[in-house]
């Protein structure tokens, strides 16, 4: 393989990771906080009483 491929190849795989990456943070960022449905955020309290009632 040549050493212009190689680096072709090169290049190209870490622009499809650094593409994945930013996707999915302005994924994240855009879903987070609390919507019209309410929020999904779980307490510790409240997972707390989930491990308790799970035993």
């Amino acid at each position: 393989m040549s050493t212009s491929l190689q680096t072709f190849l090169a290049l190209a795989l870490v622009v499809v990771a650094a593409t994945g990456l930013i996707y999915s943070v302005v994924r994240k960022r855009g879903s987070s906080g609390c919507g019209s449905e309410g929020c999904a955020a779980v307490s510790p309290e409240i997972k707390k009483l989930r491990s308790k009632l799970k035993r």
